[in-house]
Formats: C-alpha cells, sequence, structure tokens
C-alpha cells in the first residue's frame, strides 16, 4: 500500500542515510530500534543477575558472624 505524506526535507536525508528511499530508511531505522531495545533488556537481565549474586555473597559472609 502506498500513501502521500509530506515529509521535511531533513527527516528524508536522514531516512535516505538508512535505506535506498524513504520507506526502506525508516524500516531499517525500526530494525536498529528493536535491537537496541533487545540489547538493553539484556543488559538490564545480566546486571540484575551480578547485583543478586553478589547480594548473596555478601549475605553469605555477613551470616557468618
Amino acid at each position: 500500500m502506498s500513501r502521500v505524506v509530506r515529509v521535511d526535507e531533513e527527516a528524508l536525508e536522514v531516512a535516505l542515510q538508512y535505506g535506498k528511499n524513504l520507506s526502506a530508511g525508516i524500516m531499517k531505522m525500526e530494525e536498529m530500534l528493536k535491537k537496541q531495545e533487545k540489547a538493553k533488556r539484556d543488559y538490564t537481565n545480566i546486571e540484575e543477575m551480578i547485583r543478586r549474586a553478589v547480594r548473596e555473597e555478601l549475605d553469605m559472609l555477613t551470616a557468618r558472624y
């Protein structure tokens, strides 16, 4: 499906940096944003696991005294 829309010249230039036309540029940007969001979630999960492990180790060390 096609649709006629008005796009700011600067926005078009940005989109064309990512694809051969406006549609391809937008699709590529969306793909990159999804990958970035997934990576962010992965780092958050890793950080939570590390914090939990450190907290458990500290709890074990302090429980002895």
